[in-house]
């Protein structure tokens, strides 16, 4: 009881002092600069919220590393144990072919690029030539890395755009915009998404004059962590 009441005792003596006067509409609150700092309320909570809410996003955001780095030692140290040596000829791997896509969502009609939503998967690759294999997840049309490691991506596709028949000029709001592919990463961790690699194709004029065709193929060899979504964007979807 002593030691409770001397460390009670000790804590009164060293809190700061609060101000005698404080106008209506105030607040003392702790500072990042001082003990107390004293002003507008909504002012001073709006400071000291985004500051706590900052430090415990930062200690949320470091528990997540830390689970996502001993879920995947205690996974890989499990597999060492079942498949041995062969485990790293396991390499994580899929391909995926397209199918027809749902319409354009709201927030993506004035995008520079939106993305692939829809992707044969599961059942749908029994009858192709595409298989998911070796902790690669498909999720809402994008691909899930299970490792950390370098990883060889590729995107093809074909687009075809309807063109003026008089003239063989293609038949879009901007001729000027240019066709774009690309293959971009997501990882949520950090919040942000990253053009990985892509391909751009100015319009040309058709020497059918009803419709224009091209393709484009991108590759290239990625740094990828565990957890990265993968997902294929395009300029127009209708092509």
């Amino acid at each position: 009881v002593v030691v409770c009441l001397i460390a009670v005792l000790a804590l009164v003596w060293t809190m700061p002092e609060i101000p005698k006067t404080v106008k209506t509409g105030e607040i003392c609150l702790p500072s990042e600069i001082g003990p107390l700092k004293c002003g507008s309320t909504a002012d001073l909570l709006h400071g000291y919220l985004e500051r706590e809410i900052a430090t415990k996003y930062d200690e949320v955001k470091r528990q997540d590393q830390e689970k996502q780095e001993n879920h995947l030692k205690k996974v890989s140290a499990r597999l060492m144990n079942i498949y041995d040596k062969s485990f790293w000829e396991m390499k994580p791997a899929a391909k995926l072919t397209g199918k027809e896509q749902p319409d354009l969502r709201k927030t993506d009609s004035n995008a520079d690029m939106v993305p692939i939503r829809e992707w044969r998967n599961g059942r749908e690759l029994y009858d192709t030539k595409g298989f998911i294999r070796y902790g690669i997840r498909y999720r809402n049309g994008r691909l899930v890395v299970p490792v950390d490691g370098t990883y060889f991506i590729y995107s093809n596709i074909d687009f075809f755009e309807s063109c003026n028949p008089s003239s063989g000029l293609p038949d879009v709001k901007d001729i000027n915009k240019p066709i774009k592919h690309g293959i971009f990463k997501f990882n949520i961790l950090e919040g942000e998404e990253e053009e990985l690699v892509s391909n751009v194709q100015p319009h040309t004029i058709s020497t059918n004059r009803y419709y224009n065709s091209y393709n484009s193929y991108v590759s290239s060899l990625a740094e990828l962590k565990a957890g990265d979504e993968l997902s294929v964007k395009v300029s127009n979807i209708s092509y």
